[in-house]
């Protein structure tokens, strides 16, 4: 594909960056009919735990003009999905930007935990911010928790679905709730029905420094049009109308960007595509060998699986490991969200 222009990225996207299907509307209901609802309140949106190539410094961002958060509208959401969430923090200043994500992203790396604050939608400042040091931390800092709560929403699956082995390896007949669960995961990951060794391939983290720098990299810091219009953080590409259409597409292409109601849907999607589509099952080996070596899921080597991300090629995984490298994003893969919402951020 041809570089975007630069109103809408800063690297090109792949053609295989495809949305992955979901479970059909029959299998959500039956989900939230067994396992409930979900709630949430947004402007800043907070979510309560499922369960138990540039170089830059490290940025400290100043407190900025205080406001009161409390004054924000806030818009009540009930949706697994969070699908009917709007982007009211959309119009957010600098300075309100920087009260809401007041945390310290040193203090994150030193073993603190992230406050369980999730944008929106991404503020349109972001742009005005000349500073190239706030702004990635900015960056970081809306985007972080996001994935954080996506890996978290995966982990809850994934230890449901060691429970499961261990079941039905000692000859255990799973609950009726349970098999209907494993039917709907096995639909969504093209696994066979039951077969819980490898679902578990499919079914696990991203890790944050490779999440921050393709979000990064694909999203132009927050900055693209398609981010700016459609809460795209990952350039994910869809042949389905009604969503956005790059400027420069060449003749004879009919893909779009696909557009999301909200950022953590950008995310989930972003990890649902690694975890399943068929170009990136290198990726999903390498990561489950790391697992049973009991390694960690370093971000900079599963990278190197992700030469189909881009048309680039090998040029986009140096480009990304460069990235995790010089902005030293692996600090943030031992990140966790504060477990209660009352919890000091820092």
């Amino acid at each position: 594909m041809s570089k975007q222009s630069k109103n809408e990225g800063t690297t090109p996207s792949s053609c295989l960056k495809v949305d992955a299907q979901g479970p059909s509307a029959v299998q959500k209901l039956a989900l939230i009919a067994a396992g409930g609802l979900v709630v949430a309140g947004v402007m800043v949106s907070v979510i309560a735990p499922p369960a138990g190539v540039t170089r830059a410094p490290v940025a400290h961002l100043e407190s900025g003009d205080l406001i009161d958060v409390s004054a924000l509208p806030v818009i009540s959401v009930e949706s697994t999905e969070l699908s009917h969430l709007k982007p009211e923090t959309n119009g957010l200043t600098v300075a309100e930007m920087r009260q809401v994500l007041a945390y310290d992203l040193d203090l994150i790396r030193d073993g603190a935990s992230v406050p369980r604050v999730f944008l929106a939608s991404m503020p349109s400042a972001l742009a005005d911010v000349q500073e190239t040091a706030v702004k990635k931390a900015l960056f970081y800092k809306s985007v972080l928790p996001l994935v954080l709560q996506v890996n978290d929403e995966i982990l809850a699956n994934r230890a449901r679905l060691v429970r499961l082995n261990a079941e039905l390896s000692s000859g255990a007949e799973p609950s009726a709730v349970d098999r209907l669960w494993l039917s709907m995961m096995s639909e969504r990951f093209g696994v066979s029905r039951n077969d819980t060794e490898a679902l578990l391939k499919n079914v696990d983290v991203v890790p944050p420094s490779l999440a921050l720098a393709q979000a990064a990299t694909e999203s132009g810091w927050g900055t693209s049009r398609f981010t700016r219009e459609g809460n795209a953080l990952f350039g994910q590409w869809t042949f389905a109308e009604g969503n956005l259409v790059p400027t420069d597409r060449g003749d004879g292409k009919e893909h779009m960007i696909k557009r999301f109601e909200a950022l953590i849907d950008s995310v989930r999607a972003y990890a649902r595509n690694l975890n399943s589509h068929r170009a990136y099952r290198e990726y999903r080996e390498m990561r489950a060998t790391l697992r049973a070596k009991d390694k960690p899921l370093d971000g900079r080597v599963l990278a190197g699986t992700l030469h189909r991300y881009s048309e680039l090629g090998v040029e986009y995984v140096n480009a990304i490991r460069a990235m995790i490298s010089h902005n030293s994003l692996s600090r943030f893969d031992d990140a966790r969200l504060a477990r209660e919402l009352s919890e000091p951020a820092a």
